[in-house]
């Protein structure tokens, strides 16, 4: 039992306590017998992992957080109440991240990366491991991988951390990291004959059987569309020149959407030939975008408003834009135009790497990422009706 838990249980059933100061609660955490963990019984705030303060959170429903201790050895999934209060705790033993809910057909599973082996082929920040299906009580039922194609025989099977999908039982959506040695580079890049880049791959498996499977690299294109760590003249390091952080469907015609944070640029691909039918950003958008429309390093591209809306985290750039904003576009995919833009500031720290955003009900629940926190605000008056002060990074934050 580790010091944590052991002061969890010395100080059993200590009673809650907060003192409101006008927008700020601090809390006393009551602390329950951990064994009861993850079926809390009585709600507390685990404090050795995050506080939290705010005018006090809105809308029922529960957060989810995955931090990992500072050498990522071991991680915690936590589902939180709308305050903050922990409802369910688990240690997995590893680095963890990634956590998900899902419904389907009426019933409740979660989803989390099991980081497995060293980093991947693409250094820290593209670690590579499982995804481990759970029940209702974070229990472990079957684990996702990648499953190599036949004329594959280097790949192993391993998914990437950024992004999953369940999307049903032994049916689901992933991404995956590959070494590959291309031979597609264009010359005005000068290439090395020995370089090696990250294959972005993108993978639907149905009981077992790929359905679907997509590889950047057979898009020459997107070489030259790179804006970091894109040096093909490198026969020594790997080259992340891509870097896919986000995977959804679009609702309206079940067609795939993905975020490639090293081409700023976000795109749709046919989810049966596997062809680029768009992309929005980057060096050659095919929607013609404004200033303050072009988005930098973003992440975590999803759909709000029944569908209507395309919403993400617009990171910024360390030099070139060191603050963060929400941006939602409503797009005319067959003119090719925007019908539509709203960008919101993010007013708090700025998020460098990873972070999520949920837009619900007049606020933005915001995943801080790199930066160390959780935001839930009201974007028109700017109210923050809770703020979880993180004591570790956690990729993605969602409220549910």
């Amino acid at each position: 039992m580790n010091q944590r838990k052991l002061l969890a249980v010395i100080i059993i059933l200590l009673s809650a306590t907060f003192v409101n100061t006008g927008c700020e609660k601090n809390y006393i955490t009551p602390v329950v017998a951990v064994d009861s963990i993850p079926h809390v019984s009585v709600p507390y705030i685990d404090s050795s992992l995050y506080t939290v303060s705010g005018s006090g959170g809105v809308d029922s429903g529960d957060i989810l957080l995955c931090m990992n201790t500072k050498n990522s050895t071991d991680g915690f999934l936590l589902v939180l109440d709308k305050d903050g209060y922990v409802k369910k705790e688990k240690e997995v033993g590893a680095r963890a991240d990634d956590f998900q809910k899902w419904n389907i057909n009426g019933t409740t599973f979660y989803s989390y990366l099991l980081a497995e082996g060293d980093y991947a082929i693409g250094g820290q920040g593209t670690e590579e491991g499982y995804d481990i299906v759970c029940d209702s009580n974070l229990t472990e039922l079957w684990r996702a991988k990648y499953i190599p194609l036949a004329t594959d025989t280097t790949a192993d099977d391993r998914l990437d951390v950024h992004d999953f999908i369940l999307l049903g039982e032994n049916h689901y959506m992933a991404i995956s990291a590959h070494l590959e040695t291309p031979n597609n580079i264009p010359d005005s890049l000068n290439p090395s004959p020995k370089a090696r880049v990250v294959a972005c791959r993108i993978e639907e498996v149905n009981n077992g059987q790929v359905v679907f499977h997509w590889d950047g690299t057979d898009y020459p294109e997107f070489y030259g569309e790179s804006v970091e760590n894109n040096n093909f003249g490198d026969s020594v390091k790997t080259i992340d020149y891509m870097h896919m952080n986000s995977l959804c469907i679009d609702p309206n015609d079940n067609n795939i959407i993905c975020s490639f944070r090293n081409l700023n640029e976000i795109i749709k691909i046919n989810r049966t030939t596997g062809d680029i039918m768009w992309r929005l950003g980057g060096k050659h958008s095919d929607f013609p975008l404004t200033a303050d429309e072009q988005f930098l390093r973003q992440h975590f591209a999803r759909f709000t408003d029944d569908g209507k809306t395309l919403i993400f985290v617009d990171n910024g750039d360390l030099t070139l834009r060191p603050y963060t904003r929400i941006l939602e576009f409503q797009l005319d995919e067959n003119a090719k135009t925007v019908t539509n833009f709203n960008a919101y500031k993010v007013p708090d720290d700025f998020i460098r790497f990873a972070g999520s955003v949920k837009k619900q009900n007049g606020y933005y629940f915001i995943g801080g990422g790199s930066a160390d926190y959780a935001l839930q605000i009201n974007y028109t008056t700017n109210e923050v009706y809770l703020r979880i002060n993180q004591n570790y990074s956690s990729y993605r934050a969602l409220k549910y």
